[in-house]
């Protein structure tokens, strides 16, 4: 029998003062059930960094502890300005307030569904909240102005996709991942 390799977060640049933090398992997670992958998966979490600094997605429990470690080891939590959720799942809950602990300061953008999901989760904490829709625009600086577009689905409702124009890189979260599994299987 094989040992499985421990999880572990890459972080890798893949554009202009934007990089990727990948959080990968090399078991199936349990969300893969349903599109029978078997070789492993990563939770994507990206940074921008313009005059201002965002944080997409930071991923579910399972990974909180690495994912903070290794997201400290390249900059101060302290000095994010922004966390832009895609989507919010419960599982999420637990790396979420552990990274508000860290950064108390920070604004998190999301859809108004999202932002209802949030209260839920959170009811006992006073959260810094912009709702964003689809014409509105943040500018981080640097050429890095965020465009949002709200991609409502039946399964997830306060899904929100970000493009970034200066990278040309569309931000997804769970929006494309059936997709793409169905694909690789």
């Amino acid at each position: 029998m094989q040992a499985i390799k421990p999880r572990d977060v890459q972080f890798l640049p893949i554009a202009n003062a934007t990089w990727v933090l990948r959080s990968r398992t090399w078991e199936r997670l349990k969300f893969e059930i349903e599109y029978a992958l078997q070789k492993g998966t990563t939770a994507n979490s990206y940074l921008i960094q313009g005059d201002k600094i965002a944080l997409f997605d930071p991923p579910g429990e399972s990974f909180t502890e690495i994912f903070l470690s290794e997201l400290q080891k390249r900059i101060a939590p302290q000095s994010l300005d922004y966390l832009i959720l895609g989507h919010v799942n419960p599982n999420r809950s637990l790396t979420l307030s552990r990274l508000l602990a860290l950064a108390p300061q920070l604004t998190i953008i999301c859809s108004n569904p999202a932002a209802l999901s949030l209260r839920q989760l959170f009811p006992e904490k006073l959260l810094n909240l912009e709702i964003v829709k689809g014409e509105d625009r943040l500018d981080l600086g640097q050429g890095h102005c965020l465009e949002f577009i709200p991609t409502s689905l039946p399964r997830w409702p306060d899904q929100l996709c970000t493009y970034d124009p200066k990278t040309q890189i569309l931000f997804t979260d769970k929006l494309l991942g059936p997709t793409f599994a169905a694909i690789r299987s």
